[in-house]
């Protein structure tokens, strides 16, 4: 199994929803298996085919020009955060 760290975590939810904290608990529980739910959340890796707001663009470009991997963190389809991670050797 490979091994991640969140380098960094931008939420499109409040933290009385869902905190920081369980927001890399998803990531970690799902990036491997980006077709999977867990507990309602999908984890998928970003490609640029997909059409972001423009808010959730800002936050993948930012993340893009500091050369990380990005992924986004769904729930019914809508995405609640963006996380910038890289893969540890």
């Amino acid at each position: 199994m490979k091994r991640y760290k969140v380098l960094d975590i931008f939420s499109y939810v409040p933290k009385s929803i869902i905190d920081l904290k369980r927001l890399e608990e998803i990531f970690m529980d799902g990036i491997d298996d980006s077709n999977s739910i867990f507990s309602g959340y999908q984890v998928k890796k970003y490609n640029q085919r997909l059409n972001l707001e423009k808010n959730i663009e800002m936050a993948v470009n930012e993340l893009r020009n500091e050369g990380k991997s990005i992924a986004l963190i769904k729930n019914c389809e809508k995405i609640i955060a963006v996380i910038g991670y890289k893969e540890l050797l």
